[in-house]
C-alpha cells in the first residue's frame, strides 16, 4: 500500500491503482451509534445507546452532549490493518460534524498547515521509544527499545472510536451531519521531513479509504421526539436480518477494548435480530468468559450447540470454560476439535498443551507444545510449559535448555520505565494508548 514512491516519481497510474485497491471493500467505516449523557469513557452506566443511525435517524436535542461511536471493520485485508512498518505508516479517522449548510462544528484528525496530523486524531499505528524514552521517527529498528502502544485491526475484527460531541443550541429545528473518513498516508510527516532533511518536503498523498455520514434532526429541548425506536435492541428488532453484522462489529470493537457491558448489549442485539445465528450467543459467551461468569458462559455455549452442534469455533470457548472448571480431559477434547478444522492454530495447540499439563499428561503435553514451537520458535509460554513438563518427567538437561529459551524471550522489565517517561512527556500519545478513550 505504498503511494509515496509512485508519488515522488510522478507515477499517477500506480497511485490510482493502489488507491482503487484500498477502496475496493477492504475496510468499512460507519457512524453507527451514540450514547446519551455524560457517561464517561467506557462507562455506559444507565445511559442508553442508539444504533443504526443511518436507518433510525434518532433526534438529537439542542444543547446535549453525546458519545458518538464510529466503527471500523477489516473486511478483506487478510492481515492486520495497517500492516508492515507501522511506526512510519499513518492511518487515522477524520471525524467531523457540520450543520445543514455545511458549516463545520467539530473536527478531529485534520492535516495541519505544517503537514502533520493533528494530535487529537484516533490513529492506527505503532509508537516505539529508544533507550532514552524518545519516540522513534526515523525507521531505525535497531534503536527500538519499548512499544508504547500499537493499534491495528485484525482480519475480520473491528475497532470503535469514541467522540464526545456537543450539539449547539443554535441548531434547534435544523439538521446535524456527523461523518467519518478512514484515511491513509504511507509515511507520517516527521519521517518524510527526516528523509528530505527539511528541504522541499513533498506533501505525500492522503487517501480516503472509506467514508460514512448520517444526517440527524436536532430538536428543541423538551419538544416531542421519540428516539426509543433507535435504542439498541429496538433498532435490532426492526432491522433487516443482514444488519446483524453491524451490531456484531460494534460489539467486537467494544469487547476488544474491555467495554464488556456495551459489548454484551450489542451481541444481545445480534441474537434479537437473528435468533438462529450462532454469532450472537457465542459472542455473549466470550463476554461472560472475560468476566469470569462461567454459569452464564456455559448457558450461551449450550445455545450454540443447539444452533450448530460440534462447531469448531465454539469448541474453542468450550475449552476455555472447561479449563476454568478444572475439567482438563474434556478441555483437551475440545481443543482437539478445534485442531481438526484449524490444524495450524498456534493458540489451540498451546491451549491443548496447557490442558494436558494440568491433567498430568506430560508427554502428550510436550508433543502439543513442540507443535507450538514449530509454528513460533519464540513462543515464551510454550517454552515455560515445556520446562515444567521436563521437570515433571525428571529430564533435568532438557528442562534446563527449555528454561534458557524461556528466559531469552522473557518480557523486558525495563520497558515500562521507558514508556512511562515518554507518556508523561507526550499527553496526546498517552491518551491514544488507553484502550478506552473519548475524543473531545
Amino acid at each position: 500500500m505504498n503511494t509515496a514512491l509512485p508519488f515522488v516519481r510522478g507515477d499517477a497510474e500506480t497511485i490510482g491503482l493502489t488507491e482503487a485497491f484500498l477502496r475496493d471493500g477492504k475496510l468499512r467505516i460507519e457512524v453507527f451509534a451514540f450514547r446519551e449523557g455524560e457517561t464517561g469513557a467506557g462507562d455506559a452506566g444507565e445511559a442508553r445507546t442508539f444504533a443504526l443511525l443511518d436507518r433510525t435517524r434518532p433526534p438529537l436535542h439542542a444543547g446535549e452532549s453525546v458519545e458518538v461511536h464510529v466503527v471500523v471493520r477489516n473486511l478483506g485485508v487478510g492481515h492486520t490493518f495497517p500492516g508492515g512498518t507501522n511506526d512510519s505508516n499513518e492511518s487515522w479517522i477524520e471525524f467531523f460534524a457540520a450543520d445543514g449548510e455545511g458549516r463545520e462544528i467539530a473536527r478531529s484528525g485534520r492535516i495541519e498547515e505544517d503537514g502533520r496530523l493533528s494530535s487529537d486524531a484516533h490513529v492506527y499505528q505503532a509508537v516505539f521509544v529508544n533507550g532514552e524514552s524518545h519516540r522513534i521517527f526515523r525507521r531505525d529498528p535497531q534503536n527500538f527499545r519499548a512499544l508504547v502502544f500499537a493499534r491495528t485491526i485484525g482480519p475480520g475484527t473491528a475497532d470503535v472510536a469514541r467522540y464526545r460531541l456537543h450539539v449547539p443550541a443554535a441548531l434547534a429545528g435544523r439538521t446535524l451531519t456527523i461523518g467519518a473518513r478512514l484515511r491513509w498516508r504511507k509515511f507520517e510527516r516527521g519521517f518524510t521531513e527526516f528523509v528530505y532533511e527539511g528541504k522541499d518536503v513533498p506533501d505525500l498523498p492522503v487517501t480516503t479509504i472509506a467514508e460514512h455520514r448520517v444526517d440527524l434532526p436536532v430538536l428543541t429541548p423538551g419538544s416531542p421526539g421519540d428516539r426509543d425506536a433507535a435504542a439498541l435492541e429496538a433498532a435490532a428488532a426492526g432491522a433487516p436480518p443482514e444488519d446483524w453484522i453491524r451490531f456484531n462489529d460494534h460489539g467486537i470493537g467494544l469487547l476488544l477494548q474491555g467495554d464488556t457491558k456495551g459489548a454484551l448489549d450489542s451481541f444481545r442485539a445480534v441474537e434479537v435480530l437473528d435468533p438462529g445465528r450462532i454469532d450472537g450467543p457465542r459472542n455473549q459467551a466470550r463476554v461472560w468468559l472475560s468476566e469470569g461468569n462461567l454459569e452464564r458462559a456455559v448457558e450461551k455455549l449450550r445455545r450454540c450447540e443447539e444452533i450448530r452442534p460440534g462447531d469448531a469455533q465454539t469448541a474453542w470457548f468450550w475449552a476455555d470454560a472447561l479449563v476454568r472448571e478444572g475439567r482438563y480431559e474434556e478441555a483437551a477434547q475440545a481443543y482437539r476439535r478445534v485442531l481438526e478444522v484449524f490444524p495450524g492454530d498456534r493458540a489451540a495447540w498451546m491451549g491443548l498443551g496447557r490442558a494436558l499439563f494440568l491433567d498430568g499428561a506430560y508427554e502428550e503435553s510436550l508433543r502439543a507444545l513442540l507443535r507450538v514451537l514449530a509454528i513460533d520458535p519464540e513462543h515464551r509460554e510454550a517454552h515455560y510449559h515445556r520446562m515444567l513438563c521436563y521437570r515433571a518427567l525428571g529430564a533435568s538437561f532438557e528442562a534446563g535448555e527449555a528454561e534458557k529459551a524461556y528466559r531469552k524471550y522473557q518480557i523486558d522489565e525495563d520497558a515500562a520505565q521507558r514508556t512511562n517517561a515518554f507518556r508523561r512527556a507526550d499527553p496526546a500519545v498517552n491518551f491514544e494508548s488507553l484502550p478506552i478513550h473519548v475524543h473531545g
